[in-house]
């Protein structure tokens, strides 16, 4: 009855919407990345019906109005994902697996494409046909609308900004958005050796250039570095004052918390907080196996790769995590069976989540941690050890390509590995950016950022910050206090520097949480986000109107929050549909009320966020690549 109440509804309004067009009422425009406005102002969304109610296959299964979606979809109904995707299958806790078929039809499906819109036809001049889901103009030139099965082979008027439907847009009060402004300083460390044109990346700094320490050269260092901890644990104890005045302020203004599923939020799951990606892994039943992977300049990184020990057969095709700044792999397994990392390997991917150099004791061949050579690193270099990371992986899975998934600097990294090696998109299926760190947000201009970007010189900055690690009194706090007292205080502190909330996260989440973030990392890294990052405004030089990726780029997927002030992913959406001609993009999502981390730990990102990414790297799978070496898997 409730599927019958959802076709006559729907036959209905389609009908209205018709007879409004015969009578020139629903005119609708197209916005500057094709995406359908309608005249009463609303933004026509390919999920949402005309009642605003979201009929994305993957929210049918979830509505109470929609019981029965299977035999919706199957009995001729409007379809909008073809079969093959993973959204008309059973949900992620089925633990139903993409089939190699499945996998085949969906590629073929992404690599069919459309006859692309007529570029002489101005945009005003298209309407949208609600009917027959397409775009057309005056004349009925029968152009095909690109959907979502046409993402990865289309750009320009085919590529539009999605909104899928978050917990937050349930609240009944909202606080104001404003959109920022990127902003860009050329005069601030300008690229000394580099051409911008070969390489448009600013090299803020000769990285690590120390001799070799003898006896007294290393008592220096370490004068140094106590000099350091005292004056860092100071400005870190006066943070932690503003903090704490700032979070207990009564006319402070928070975001109202988004409505979650209750049962979810109450239960009682009996874990314990740790810093082991194993641990979480055997709680919820999974299992866990860490890799060292050696560089080609010495480093020894960290990997946990994740699997189902339940779930017959291999293990599939290969996902790698890369997490951001100040975290570590753990950072994707914090949200229990909703966690990213568990959630793709219960669609049958064989996850990888890795770490960068300075994380779980990770060593180097050559240099021991006290040495500053150990430390002595940028973005750049972080970059670099993304191409040895996923040749690893793809030597021990056999696979020819794989997926790459990261947040905030895990994609900075990548992109601009990407930009550094030209032939190296070849070796991704795809690249999800959530949080893309590429232009900075208005939180990074104020205290006590702006008082780093102060620091004039590289030596300047390792008098106070040192030539190891940042801030190593963040590792004695976490060591002495319990890690329940250690979460809530350092979410305070986290959410002072960086502007967020945690209107969209499950409350008993935040001490797991900060098991894996604000852990130590390089002083050096540091001086690259400061100088390179926020005091320039842009990793890359935005006035370069050439491409800043190569055409083997990997077909890319950004998901940026609507309220994220750390950094800005509509100025990189801009600029990917004005210039980066060689960048295939699958998805772009502009998530309301998602702030810089509610990508991966925001209590509904399962349901908005996960399909978005698993879709993304379904769709462009080679059906050709299957492992060579079946025994590795």
């Amino acid at each position: 009855m409730a599927t019958s109440r959802a076709r006559s509804r729907r036959a209905s309004e389609s009908r209205r919407m018709r007879q409004g067009r015969s009578s020139g009422n629903q005119q609708a425009d197209v916005s500057q990345v094709g995406e359908p406005i309608l005249d009463d102002g609303r933004t026509h969304d390919p999920y949402m019906d005309t009642d605003g109610l979201s009929t994305a296959p993957s929210e049918r299964r979830q509505s109470d109005e929609f019981e029965d979606a299977d035999e919706y979809i199957d009995d001729g109904s409007e379809q909008l994902m073809p079969d093959g995707y993973g959204y008309n299958e059973p949900s992620a806790h089925a633990r139903d697996y993409p089939t190699q078929e499945r996998i085949n039809h969906a590629s073929r499906s992404a690599r069919a494409g459309y006859e692309p819109i007529d570029d002489s036809v101005p945009q005003s001049e298209y309407i949208y046909d609600e009917e027959n889901d397409d775009y057309r103009n005056g004349h009925y030139s029968g152009h095909a609308r690109p959907s979502v099965a046409d993402h990865a082979q289309s750009r320009g008027h085919g590529v539009y900004v999605e909104h899928p439907h978050t917990a937050f847009e349930d609240t009944p009060h909202r606080m104001d958005e404003y959109t920022e402004q990127p902003y860009f300083n050329p005069n601030e460390m300008s690229a000394a050796q580099e051409h911008p044109e070969d390489f448009p990346a600013f090299f803020m700094h000769s990285v690590g250039e120390y001799g070799d320490f003898g006896f007294f050269s290393r008592m220096y260092i370490e004068i140094r570095q106590m000099f350091m901890f005292g004056l860092t644990s100071l400005g870190l104890m006066i943070l932690a004052n503003l903090a704490f005045a700032r979070y207990f302020n009564p006319f402070r203004k928070n975001y109202p918390k988004a409505r979650l599923d209750f049962e979810y939020e109450r239960r009682i799951t009996g874990e314990r907080y740790s810093e082991r990606v194993e641990y979480y892994a055997e709680y919820w039943g999974y299992q866990c196996e860490e890799y060292e992977i050696l560089t080609r300049e010495g480093w020894i990184l960290k990997a946990h790769r994740i699997s189902d020990p339940r779930r017959p057969g291999g293990r599939g095709y290969p996902v790698v995590l890369q997490h951001g700044i100040l975290c570590t792999s753990l950072f994707f397994f914090t949200s229990e069976e909703r966690s990213l990392g568990f959630w793709l390997v219960d669609q049958g991917f064989d996850v990888w989540s890795t770490n960068i150099r300075s994380n779980y004791g990770a060593g180097h061949t050559r240099y021991s941690r006290w040495d500053p050579r150990f430390w002595s690193w940028s973005l750049i270099e972080l970059g670099d050890d993304l191409v040895d990371v996923v040749d690893f992986v793809l030597q021990t899975t056999g696979y020819k390509q794989l997926a790459y998934v990261g947040h905030s600097q895990g994609t900075g990294s990548m992109f601009l590995a990407l930009n550094k090696y030209a032939d190296f998109g070849k070796k991704l299926s795809s690249f999800t950016a959530l949080g893309p760190a590429v232009y900075p947000g208005s939180s990074l201009r104020r205290l006590p950022f702006r008082v780093m970007k102060m620091v004039p010189s590289r030596w300047a900055w390792s008098l106070v910050f040192g030539v190891r690690e940042f801030l190593p009194a963040l590792d004695l706090i976490r060591a002495l206090l319990p890690k329940s007292l250690f979460g809530h205080m350092a979410y305070i502190i986290f959410a002072y520097l960086f502007d967020f909330h945690d209107h969209n996260w499950v409350d008993r989440h935040k001490p797991k949480i900060f098991c894996s973030t604000g852990v130590t990392t390089s002083s050096e890294l540091l001086y690259y986000w400061i100088h390179s990052f926020v005091a320039r405004g842009c990793v890359f030089d935005p006035r370069i109107t050439q491409p800043w990726f190569p055409p083997s780029f990997p077909p890319l997927t950004v998901a940026y929050g609507s309220i994220d002030h750390l950094v800005l992913g509509k100025p990189l959406v801009d600029r990917l549909m004005a210039y980066e001609s060689n960048v295939q993009i699958v998805h772009i999502l502009e998530l309301k009320g998602y702030e810089h981390m509610d990508m991966v730990l925001g209590g509904d990102a399962y349901k908005t966020v996960f399909p978005k990414i698993k879709d993304t790297i379904v769709r462009t799978i080679d059906p050709e690549d299957l492992p060579e070496i079946q025994g590795t898997r």
